[in-house]
């Protein structure tokens, strides 16, 4: 049972940590840490938050390995204490040892196992390994537990993406972009899944918005857009949308090639106007691109 003394020792505690943190004086921080836990009367509960503290202290110097010493004190001083078990994991995380991290996560999940950060960062784990099977059953798991926070059902919609279920995907990044209208990744996603579903007129729009917004998405939306106006019949226009990438990237011309070929193994009716407006353009391309050159000498 706490004492008066000792809970007005540990409220003075945490003001004082407080104070140094407003100031950003981490390294005061940390020696005020030090020096309180070198004491013996500090009640062990407050030890482990001391520690914790002293943790983050030392992340915030740039000292990744004090700060696991650090955590690792907390939780022996509290194992069912869930504040350094996630920062320890976190390290790990950030470290990209995804095996230690999802060991360590999985570990807060058995205390506490709706932990909406553990299940993400479980998920994060698995995914940046490709196993996107396992990551989609914490990510959705996540957005439950926090339904206010975008990141969970975006990468529940990747990893659906990932294994093909376009369908089951889209309403996770309908969501996201409730929760962040502009997340670009989300965007690109429902562009993709529109697509895949046949859901034509919004996978357009979806596409324009990414064209429009540029910074680097605009690759993907061109292929997508003119995709989908391939599978509107729009041959000629399909095409150009396709030089775009290839405005882009010198490289997609060979998906252009391969695209051409696809369409007329596949016998389309858009297959003779795409390739011959395929054809026309990049020789437009190669000969403006050929008056750049200096002159032969």
């Amino acid at each position: 049972m706490q004492t008066l003394q000792s809970f007005i020792g540990e409220q003075r505690f945490g003001e004082a940590v407080q104070n140094f943190k407003s100031r950003r004086d981490f390294a005061g921080l940390a020696a005020f840490l030090a020096d309180t836990l070198a004491s013996d009367d500090m009640p062990t509960a407050t030890q482990a938050k001391a520690y914790n503290e002293l943790g983050l202290a030392e992340l915030q110097l740039e000292k990744p390995a004090e700060a696991a010493r650090a955590f690792h004190a907390a939780i022996e001083r509290n194992p069912q204490s869930v504040n350094p078990r996630f920062n320890l994991a976190n390290l790990a995380l950030y470290a990209r040892n995804y095996i230690r991290g999802l060991e360590l996560f999985r570990k807060i999940l058995e205390i506490d196992p709706a932990h909406a950060g553990a299940l993400h960062h479980a998920g994060l784990c698995c995914a940046m390994q490709d196993r996107f099977e396992e990551a989609l059953p914490y990510f959705e798991r996540s957005a439950e537990a926090a339904p206010g926070v975008m990141g969970p059902d975006f990468w529940a919609g990747e990893c659906l993406v990932r294994l093909g279920n376009f369908e089951r995907a889209l309403p996770h990044f309908r969501r996201a972009l409730e929760i962040m209208p502009d997340h670009t990744e989300s965007i690109r996603g429902l562009a993709i899944c529109l697509y895949e579903t046949r859901e034509y007129t919004e996978a357009l729009t979806a596409c324009d918005t990414l064209i429009a917004r540029g910074g680097g998405a605009e690759y993907l939306a061109l292929r997508v857009k003119g995709d989908v106006l391939l599978a509107l019949g729009q041959g000629e226009k399909a095409a150009l949308c396709h030089l775009g990438m290839a405005e882009l990237d010198f490289d997609a011309r060979e998906y252009l090639h391969l695209r051409s070929r696809d369409l007329a193994e596949q016998g389309s009716d858009q297959a003779e106007i795409y390739a011959k407006t395929i054809a026309d353009h990049l020789r437009g391309m190669d000969a403006d691109f050929l008056e750049l050159l200096p002159e032969q000498q």
